[in-house]
């Protein structure tokens, strides 16, 4: 009996009353009784190699055979209470004994009472080595007609079997779950139990499962492994819960479970159901079982796929069976297609399927590819005793998208896939030639359908000419292989095997010719070019690539001048090159938020119905306005506190107005978020008002000339000037094979609203395997505005070609006018009359003035051969600047480097060419680490700039903007709020005669005060005059802008205010607003520019190896500028030890507030990394001390692996 207990039936049904419907669930037991009434008839033989039950050896009970053998129809009598009509059941076995595997062709179940047959087809393997290694099968009844043909009524079979059309339809009505599950890292996590998981819906649940075939692991469930197993259901509902546990048997039987995911790709659907826990007897709580609930949070949906009924006719010809594994891609329109699908899932599939006259039916689910199939790609993996396959034709059934009916598409072949066959290619497009369509219509009918497609895509040759470099070791002995995209679709990844013109291939200085043949792929745009490192010689760099469309001789040209090597360049062994005339964008699929925030929101897409997008962007649009959003995301640094879970964010405005959830994908291909890190992201969401709004967005279009050699590697850099300052240096971003040869890329930035611009400064640190760049112009589009600036260069940043420079300044033109006057500067530079004065060091200077700095200005070539030597005037010209204006700031420092590096100042003066002015700078100081405070690098306040004393009273201009919410013809007050004092009250008084804050108008007061320093916000009040009847239109004020203009030095403070003021009888009712932007004077700059002395502490961490060895720099950021790149560093000290606070004082001219400080360090010495604690930074002329928190490490080893930090003032 024990063969036959191992398998075991569930029936499931209905009962219908006139009151109510009951279902249940009956589970057939293992007593004797289940099998008796037990005899044998012949039935249909089922698929070769299925057998009969778990254990061989014959099971006899009073003289009766107990097992289900091949070609056999076991019948058992069952007694149990009445279901109903019986709507599906579940059967399965334990996988015991040495044959267990079964396969089930049918299942006939009569109901002895009502003489009613049920028939349950299966026609599937229930075995772990088999099919989809399932050992449990749900089955739906179908009509007597589909298993008892009219042709043979006692029984099923014949050649054309009818249960062959029902397939697609009982997989659509099925649901196939991938069931993942994470076994945890702890000590002994793994178990040697068995198995077993019940998924939970709404409507039912699968049962216990056990899970028996991982489709990873020979070795299941062991310490930190993953294992993924399928479970097919029917009428499952939504899924809510997943039940996990084991039987306790095997010699370690504990098992820790991270977490189980659980996929449905026909419901496009992915579900995570957190655990870790253990299930063990002598751990945690006890329990072997685990009921689990899914986290909503990281439930991930995606486009759901749908069945395909594939089948594949292998042809009458010698040999024309293969035993490789055939894969298929679907096309759809628009270059929509599928993954690629090997079709068998193990080598005994491979040679049951695909033999000489043959039909090889397979149902799939894949993704939908649309209304229409355009063509499918056919190949194999060339592997096998015989792999060669000679394909007849493959029809690809579906149903239709009402599911009353269903289409099948033809696509002939008629060729051999061998490698030494036809043209020895193992890869074949197919293009359908008719579609036959069923259709069930209202009266019940079945409508046939028989069309030839209209208008197919062309099956074309292209000729594919490939130019390999003429530099030494340009050739390759490695497999090369490319996909060709046009916009119709692409190649597939081909081979190139066999050259038509040469026996050796891709050798130095020659070009190869290939023939690919695919379907037509209209205009192509793009290709890929890799090879597989194999073979003693597989360096190879590639010039050229040039294909041809044979049928209507269209020629595309692919300029790609690179390497493919591992030791070479960038050490890519493969590329994307662009067609040479192609304009499109170049960022690839839309596959990310990432790429959806920068492409949606480009121009190329300002006609794109955002609504229409699908797939994975489909979750970060809505109704409404879309505007991106910059996302900071600090993690604590308590122990636990990093996460790998998914984080969203929802954005809520005044209005309640509701953002959908916006994911913040993991950072840089991160699993999660580590202990004190802090990501940055970009997203795209709904505008819902208040959420602050990155200020500016600018669409940047950068275009590389075509010269040779005009693409780069290096990294390349960008600072912007306006009328309104300057950004910081930004880094632009040099993904997806941007700044290559003859390409212009755009892509969206986010700048400081500083327009109109004035100048832009370019610069590469000629890093990277092709350290030159030959930069066109560069175009920026504000997104809010659509202003256009242009800046224009059209030569080369390199140290050997162009004007051997790395850096460029470009001006901005604005309507074909350019914003900046060109000059040139004369620099003279006296060394002091003291002993040592003179320098062998190189000497740098910056020149700021009111249009920005000149960037880096070596002092190169003077008038004196020995330059910088003592009581010596040494002079510097620098022709073709952009004009700075009026000069404020000079800052100088030198490399330390020579034999006598010290060096003593006298001063140094600018004379502006154009302007025909001198700005002089006195120093009278040293820069050197020897002499003076050991500071190499000093800042100088022009001496032209007359330094007043500070202002006790000033004058105000406040003009004031009423919107078109409300007018008022009462009074208004306002109290301006200062860094430094407090404004009286500034009463508006309104009248009849002079009548303000009418609707829409601007009004100017003037405001007497005492000097208040910046204006941080302001008081606005709406009082009465007096007291009287006030119509209701008049009980609020719409201001809309309030801007105010301190006379003295023509500092501008600008409140966005846009707030409704209601009228008021009492002082005490009022509104705050704080400053929105602030524009400061170059006078007031001047001012500001006195020597000042800070005090910079730096406490280094408590942890083992917080200390350093390396050299640290620091760089102090304030509202006047910044320090520069200031060494720390004293004689005779042990710097930077574990738990130490070191001091130090920088002189520069005032910062002004504090915004941030980058602590850096050079990686040298024994022991490099720093754990920093904190660094504090005093004024010692004020006394504000600001404090910049850390509590990072600087280490290439631990953390996020980088040597400086940017450190912002702790609250």
């Amino acid at each position: 009996m024990a063969a036959h207990r191992s398998t075991m039936a569930a029936v499931s049904g209905s009962v219908t009353s006139s009151s109510h419907q009951v279902s249940w669930q009956y589970l057939f037991s293992n007593t004797d009784t289940l099998w008796r009434g037990y005899e044998r008839i012949a039935g249909r033989a089922p698929a070769p190699g299925a057998h009969g039950p778990a254990d061989p050896q014959e099971q006899t009970e009073n003289g009766v055979e107990w097992q289900m053998l091949r070609h056999l129809t076991d019948t058992f009598t069952i007694y149990a209470i009445d279901l109903g009509a019986l709507t599906k059941i579940r059967i399965r076995h334990d996988n015991t004994g040495n044959r267990a595997g079964w396969f089930l062709d049918r299942v006939d179940i009569t109901d002895m009472n009502n003489e009613i047959t049920y028939y349950f087809p299966c026609q599937r393997w229930l075995a772990v080595e088999e099919d989809d290694g399932q050992l449990s099968r749900e089955l739906l009844p179908v009509d007597e007609s589909y298993v008892l043909p009219q042709s043979e009524e006692g029984g099923g079979g014949g050649d054309n079997n009818p249960l062959d059309n029902l397939a697609l339809e009982q997989k659509d009505k099925s649901t196939t779950f991938s069931v993942t599950i994470k076994t945890g890292v702890k000590k002994n996590a793994g178990t040697d139990a068995n198995v077993f998981i019940t998924l939970f819906g709404t409507q039912d649940d699968t049962g216990m499962t056990l899970l028996k075939s991982s489709k990873t692991n020979s070795d299941k469930f062991e310490r930190d492994s993953i294992e993924i197993f399928t479970v097919e259901t029917l009428d499952l509902g939504d899924l809510w819960k997943v039940r996990l546990g084991h039987d306790n048997t095997g010699k370690a039987p504990g098992w820790f479970v991270d977490w189980v995911e659980v996929d449905a790709p026909s419901l496009g659907k992915c579900m995570t159901f957190p655990c870790g826990r253990w299930l063990a007897k002598n751990e945690d709580d006890g329990s072997i079982i685990r009921d689990l609930f899914h986290a909503e949070l990281q439930t991930r949906l995606y486009t759901p796929f749908v069945p395909y009924e594939i089948t594949l006719y292998t042809s009458d010809v010698f040999a024309a069976g293969t035993d490789a594994n055939i894969f298929i891609i679907i096309y759809g329109c628009d270059a929509v297609c599928t993954q690629q699908k090997y079709l068998c899932t193990n080598k005994r599939e491979q040679k049951q399927f695909f033999e000489r006259k043959s039909a090889s039916r397979f149902i799939v689910e894949l993704e939908d590819v649309g209304e229409i199939i355009e063509k499918i790609r056919i190949g194999h993996n060339n592997t096998g005793m015989n792999p060669g396959w000679h394909c007849s034709h493959v029809d690809i059934r579906r149903l239709l998208p009402d599911k009353d009916g269903a289409e099948t598409l033809t696509f002939p072949c008629d060729r051999w896939l061998a490698t030494s066959e036809d043209d020895k290619k193992t890869i074949r497009e197919l293009v359908p030639y008719d579609i036959f369509t069923e259709k069930y219509m209202k009266d019940g009918s079945l409508r046939q359908v028989y069309k030839e497609v209209e208008e197919p895509l062309d099956i074309v040759l292209y000729s594919v000419q490939i130019f390999t470099g003429n530099i030494p070791g340009a050739g390759t002995d490695a497999k090369v292989y490319i996909t060709i995209y046009g916009d119709l679709g692409d190649t597939g990844e081909r081979y190139l095997g066999k050259s038509e013109n040469r026996t050796n291939k891709f050798e130095r200085g020659t070009a190869d010719t290939f023939i690919i043949e695919a379907a037509d792929l209209g205009v192509i745009y793009k290709i890929k070019l890799r090879h597989d490192n194999s073979k003693w010689c597989a360096d190879w760099y590639v010039e050229k690539v040039e294909i041809w469309n044979d049928t209507n001789e269209d020629e595309f040209l692919f300029l790609c001048g690179r390497w493919l090597s591992l030791k070479k360049e960038d050490g890519r062994l493969e590329r994307l090159f662009y067609e040479k005339e192609y304009t499109g964008d170049r960022s690839s699929n839309c596959s990310s938020p990432a790429d959806f925030w920068e492409i949606a929101l480009s121009s190329k897409m300002a006609d794109v119905d955002i609504s229409t997008v699908t797939g994975p962007m489909a979750d970060y649009v809505q109704e409404g306005p879309i505007i991106p959003y910059y996302v900071s995301v600090t993690t604590g640094k308590h122990k636990d506190a990093a996460t790998d879970s998914r984080a969203f964010i929802f954005l809520i405005g005044e209005d309640d107005e509701r953002s959908k959830r916006i994911w913040l994908d993991y950072p840089r291909g991160k699993r999660g978020f580590s202990r004190g890190s802090v990501e940055e992201f970009y997203v795209a969401g709904l505008d819902v008002g208040i959420i602050k709004k990155i200020e500016v967005l600018y669409e940047m279009t950068v275009w590389t000339g075509d010269v040779v050699g005009g693409g780069t590697d290096s990294n390349i850099f960008m600072t912007l000037y306006g009328i309104n300052g300057s950004t910081e240096e930004m880094q632009l971003d040099k993904k997806k094979a941007r700044f290559e040869r003859e390409q212009n890329d755009t892509f969206i930035m986010e700048i400081l609203d500083i327009a109109p611009f004035t100048k832009m400064r370019i610069r590469i640190d000629g890093l990277g395997s092709r350290p030159e760049w030959f930069l066109e112009r560069i175009l920026l589009k504000n997104m809010n505005t659509g202003d256009l600036t242009m800046f224009y260069y059209g030569d080369w940043l390199s140290q050997r070609k162009g004007k051997k420079t790395l850096v460029c300044e470009m001006c901005a033109v604005i309507d074909e006018e350019e914003m900046m006057e060109w000059t040139s500067y004369t620099v003279a530079v006296k060394t002091s009359n003291i002993l040592g004065a003179g320098t062998d060091a190189n000497v740098f200077i910056i020149i700021f003035g009111e249009n920005g700095d000149s960037g880096t200005l070596a002092l190169k070539q003077s008038a004196n051969w020995n330059k910088f030597e003592r009581n010596n005037t040494d002079t510097f010209n620098f022709p073709d600047m952009l004009s700075l204006g009026h000069l404020c700031k000079l800052r100088v420092w030198h490399d330390n480097k020579g034999i006598f590096p010290s060096w003593h100042l006298s001063y140094v003066d600018v004379k502006d060419n154009s302007r025909d002015e001198t700005f002089h700078f006195q120093c009278d100081c040293w820069l050197s680490k020897s002499e003076g405070d050991g500071q190499t690098v000093r800042d100088f306040a022009c001496a032209n700039n007359k330094i007043h004393d500070e202002l006790e009273e000033t004058t105000y201009e406040i003009v004031i903007e009423t919107g078109n919410g409300g007018e008022t013809r009462e009074n208004v007050w306002l109290i301006l709020e200062g860094r430094k004092n407090r404004s009286k009250e500034f009463l508006v008084e309104n009248s009849s005669r002079q009548r303000a804050f009418r609707k829409g108008t601007t009004d100017t007061f003037e405001f007497d005060s005492i000097y208040l320093g910046d204006i941080a916000s302001l008081c606005v009040g709406h009082l009465a005059r007096e007291d009287r009847f006030i119509p209701k239109r008049e009980l609020v004020w719409h201001v809309k802008t309030i801007t105010i203009t301190e006379m003295e030095y023509g500092n501008v403070y600008f409140f966005n205010c846009d707030c409704l003021i209601p009228l008021k009888r009492k002082r005490k009712y009022f509104k705050v607003f704080e400053v929105t932007k602030t524009t400061e004077s170059f006078a007031s700059k001047v001012q500001s520019l006195v020597p000042v002395k800070y005090e910079v502490i730096v406490t280094t961490g408590y942890e083992p190896g917080a200390g350093t060895d390396a050299n640290v720099f620091v760089t102090i950021f304030g509202a006047n500028g910044d320090t520069g790149k200031r060494e720390l560093k004293q004689k005779m000290r042990n710097l930077f030890e574990r738990g130490s606070t070191d001091r130090f004082f920088l002189e520069t001219l005032e910062l002004g507030e504090l915004r941030k400080v980058r602590l850096e360090h050079d990686s040298s010495g024994y022991c490099s990394g720093w754990l920093v604690e904190k660094v504090e930074v005093t004024n010692t002329s004020t006394g504000v001390a600001t404090i910049f928190n850390c509590g990072r490490w600087l280490d290439k080893k631990r953390g996020d692996g980088l040597t400086w930090r940017d450190l912002f003032p702790s609250v």
